[in-house]
């Protein structure tokens, strides 16, 4: 089961290289998607938000099985934002940087991880309803940061 957790930090890498490197181009897909937040996208915001993301892979790699609910709150994590993706291709009606790694790494493998957890009696109901909590506030990081970046620059404007 430990290889599913190295499998998240590949994913992550691989979805991080379809955003930024090649194709590329998620940051000025996220301006024009929102023109609101263009300030506070950023290389140093991108670089620690996706640092975050990754970190979070390394420690569920050296915690594993040992903490599922948090190992598995990663696998929430990519499940969002594998949907996430998907809802910014709708949205534009056509690609969105990250949305091919996002729909065939991170759903299906996060979806796996939870089916071995699950299928093992590793997890329980209420595990999976707290991963899937802490999946959400991973997700929700950057977009707190994007809000409260917003307003200070309202403040000082």
């Amino acid at each position: 089961m430990d290889w599913i957790f190295i499998g998240f930090l590949v994913a992550s890498v691989l979805h991080m290289v379809e955003e930024y490197f090649y194709p590329g181009g998620f940051m000025d897909f996220m301006k024009r998607l929102n023109p609101g937040i263009a300030p506070q996208v950023t290389t140093p915001a991108a670089v620690i938000i996706n640092g975050l993301q990754l970190l979070l892979c390394l420690i569920a790699i050296i915690v594993g099985k040992s903490l599922p609910q948090f190992s598995l709150s990663v696998a929430a994590l990519l499940i969002l934002n594998g949907f996430i993706h998907l809802g910014g291709c709708i949205r534009v009606k056509g690609y969105a940087p990250g949305v091919v790694t996002g729909a065939f790494l991170y759903l299906p493998l996060s979806m796996y991880a939870y089916y071995l957890f699950i299928s093992a009696d590793r997890l329980s109901g209420r595990g999976v309803l707290i991963t899937a909590v802490l999946g959400l506030f991973y997700q929700m990081v950057p977009l707190m940061y994007f809000g409260v970046a917003a307003a200070r620059r309202k403040k000082s404007a």
